[in-house]
């Protein structure tokens, strides 16, 4: 449940009341390919690093080395004691993203097609990886969509 849907809308408190380093003022949103892309912000390091919906398309894109690089650039870039919070996509919607095409309204380049044949990693490996390169345990909070 949304803190909306719970208490209505919240106020966004004037940066002059309550500094640039205070919520919502220190959050920001950036669109960069950051698999090969450094980016300014990434030298102070996160907190946080969330990734919602996009494993499977860095994965689809580079191959299996573009994701185990996605995962070490986020673990480099976060701050001691920092988190990454992580939504897998299953293996079986890797397929579904494979077979669109135009019929559907959806491009997918024939590129990602071959990718996807080339792909050795699954998603039921991510946490062995993440552990290779340094993660603690994973802690699971359960299934998108599952009530």
């Amino acid at each position: 449940m949304s803190c909306e849907h719970e208490s209505g809308s919240l106020p966004i408190p004037p940066l002059e009341t309550r500094g640039r380093h205070v919520f919502p003022h220190n959050v920001s949103f950036r669109t960069a390919n950051w698999v090969a892309t450094r980016i300014p912000e990434d030298v102070d390091g996160y907190d946080v690093v969330i990734a919602f919906s996009i494993s499977k398309w860095i994965h689809l894109n580079g191959g299996d080395a573009a994701l185990v690089t996605f995962f070490r650039r986020v673990y480099d870039v976060l701050k001691p004691g920092g988190m990454f919070v992580l939504e897998p996509q299953a293996w079986d919607t890797y397929a579904k993203a494979k077979r669109m095409d135009e019929s559907t309204s959806v491009y997918i380049p024939q590129r990602l097609r071959e990718n996807a044949k080339k792909l050795k990693l699954r998603p039921d490996d991510f946490e062995n990886i993440l552990g290779t390169i340094g993660f603690g345990p994973a802690e699971r909070f359960g299934d998108f969509g599952v009530r």
